[in-house]
């Protein structure tokens, strides 16, 4: 899963039929999970209204400016990757919330409150930073090599720059 998957800017065109966006235009962004990959997507308003919305992670709204120079994450967006991965049943929605939950109590997002167990699961109880709102993320065991794997793609989705492990 997610082998070569990287955060960037956001394309100056439709990646499913190529059209080209123009400053001002809305421009409908979206990660999907595509046969265990986790892919992004830049799509047009008739790409997005045609996509198979089983495949969708999250999807935002943006708009194509021109201008913009540097690439800015909002972890208000991340949050809410978080409270919708924790939706997903599947293993490696698990995977990658685990993963996420650590990265954004490492960006001090989140605040672990406790460790529960629930018969053979522990569930880390977390908090959002100045808010009462609170997750409940299932601690997963990986292997060193997939936990890398994740952790580096993480890192490089909040700064691009940094190789540091989670």
């Amino acid at each position: 899963m997610v082998k070569d998957w990287q955060y960037s800017k956001r394309n100056k065109q439709c990646d499913d039929c190529d059209y080209s966006f123009t400053d001002g235009e809305d421009v409908f962004s979206l990660l999907r999970m595509i046969d265990g990959d986790l892919q992004r997507a830049d799509l047009c308003r008739a790409c997005f209204d045609s996509r198979d919305e089983a495949a969708d992670v999250v999807y935002w709204r943006t708009t194509q400016h021109e201008s913009r120079q540097s690439l800015r994450l909002d972890f208000d967006m991340l949050l809410a990757l978080l409270e919708k991965l924790l939706d997903d049943p599947r293993d490696d929605r698990k995977d990658l919330s685990y993963l996420l939950s650590l990265l954004l109590v490492r960006h001090r997002k989140l605040r672990l409150e406790r460790v529960q167990v629930k018969g053979q699961q522990e569930i880390m109880l977390l908090r959002k930073t100045r808010s009462k709102k609170t997750f409940a993320v299932e601690s997963r065991e990986m292997t060193d090599e997939r936990r890398t794997e994740l952790s580096k793609q993480l890192t490089e989705l909040v700064d691009p720059t940094r190789e540091s492990p989670i």
